[in-house]
């Protein structure tokens, strides 16, 4: 087999070209040759092996195959190579790319490697330079940052007097709109007209009999109420105006089932089981306490109001009582010249008058007056809305002069 087509490697040339063959160059020994010597191999160096060649025999030995017996032929000793020399290593060249200024974050200018200086004192004085350089930096050169752009800015122009008042306005700061003057607002003509229509009502019911008067009460009740609720800020509370109305209803019921000497006793029970209840009701009501007490305040005097009315059906003179009461009211509420109390006195008077007039007990016309300012007066109270104007500033009137009536009629008649 071809040694030359199988070998991993290329083959190893013949002994006599060892030169060419030689890992060190070989060694050129000058001078005599100490005896004992001549023909030995050179040793090669301490803690060296012998250098082999590329198949794994040292060199320096004949290739497998020679004449058997035959001393190998010796290389010619070799000398360890040497390195040339090489001149002192340059400094060490600073890191040519950006980085950042650690006190200002700014980026930095690369700076051109420093020159090697071999003088020592050439060396020293370069590097008291560039400390002085970086201690003190001049404007404008490496390291320092850019001056920022100049800014366009506008000439000064002359300031604008302000007024004092302005300047106090904006010094206090912004508080929730406070409503001013009197809280007391009774209601007008209008309401009082619709007083007087709602009395004319309960006159012609009343002339119907005790079915007739109740019928309208009804509505009364119901009005009285829806203002009541409205009044105290409370809307809409659709539950207890329906509450406080049905306690009016039921009133009116017991009352027409009752005897003759019945009356009072069904109105008073009504209300204590109506009152009872609106307490149960509003005790084990999920809501804040405050709001529970607010709740049950206004429910539970919705309900005797309500109730009160009723009052009306155990009285007698009704038609002078209700005619009384809207007498006062209009003249109350009617523009007069003059002070402001001027108009509440006539309708007293007037209320007087006419109860004398009719024939009725003296105290009806003066209960009935003072019953119909009392309602209005508690209409008008807590700056209220027009809305409670037409419906408290309409129905308290009659219903808070109703058991004055009743008073009136039946306990000092």
């Amino acid at each position: 087999m071809d040694d030359a087509a199988t070998a991993l490697l290329p083959p190893v040339p013949p002994l006599d070209d060892a030169e060419a063959t030689a890992l060190l160059p070989p060694v050129r020994v000058s001078g005599a040759v100490p005896p004992g010597a001549q023909g030995r191999p050179a040793e090669p160096f301490p803690g060296h092996d012998r250098p082999r060649a590329r198949h794994g025999r040292p060199q320096g030995q004949a290739p497998a195959g020679g004449p058997y017996g035959q001393a190998p032929v010796q290389a010619p000793p070799q000398a360890p190579i040497q390195a040339p020399p090489q001149a002192h290593a340059p400094a060490p060249v600073p890191d040519q790319g950006q980085a950042l200024d650690q006190p200002t974050m700014t980026l930095k200018r690369p700076e051109p490697p420093a020159p090697v200086l071999n003088d020592p004192a050439a060396a020293r004085a370069a590097r008291a330079a560039r400390a002085a350089q970086n201690a003190h930096p001049a404007p404008g050169g490496h390291g320092a940052p850019a001056a920022p752009a100049a800014q366009f800015t506008a000439p000064p122009s002359a300031p604008v007097p302000v007024p004092a008042a302005v300047h106090a306005a904006a010094a206090v700061p912004a508080s929730p709109a406070v409503r001013t003057g009197s809280p007391i607002n009774d209601p007008g003509l209008q309401p009082a007209l619709i007083t007087a229509g709602a009395a004319a009502l309960l006159a012609g019911g009343a002339a119907l009999g005790q079915v007739g008067l109740a019928l309208v009460l009804v509505l009364l009740q119901g009005l009285t109420a829806a203002g009541w609720f409205r009044l105290n800020g409370m809307w809409p509370a659709r539950q207890g105006i329906a509450l406080a109305a049905l306690s009016g209803v039921v009133a009116d019921a017991a009352v027409l089932l009752a005897d003759e000497d019945g009356g009072t006793a069904a109105v008073v029970g009504t209300l204590g089981g109506f009152f009872l209840l609106v307490l149960v009701l509003q005790t084990f009501r999920p809501a804040d306490p405050k709001e529970r007490f607010y709740a049950l305040t206004v429910l539970g005097s919705a309900t005797v109001v309500t109730v009160l009315c009723t009052a009306l059906l155990l009285s007698d003179w009704v038609p002078a009582a209700v005619g009384a009461v809207a007498l006062a009211t209009l003249l109350a509420a009617a523009p007069l010249p003059g002070p402001k109390w001027l108009g509440p006195l006539l309708g007293l008077l007037a209320a007087v008058g006419l109860g004398l007039a009719v024939g009725a007990p003296p105290a009806l016309g003066a209960a009935a007056g003072l019953g119909a300012l009392i309602g209005r007066r508690v209409a008008g109270y807590d700056f209220p809305s027009r809305f409670v104007h037409m419906t408290a500033g309409v129905a308290l009137p009659l219903a808070v002069a109703s058991p004055l009536v009743w008073i009136a009629t039946t306990l000092l008649g």
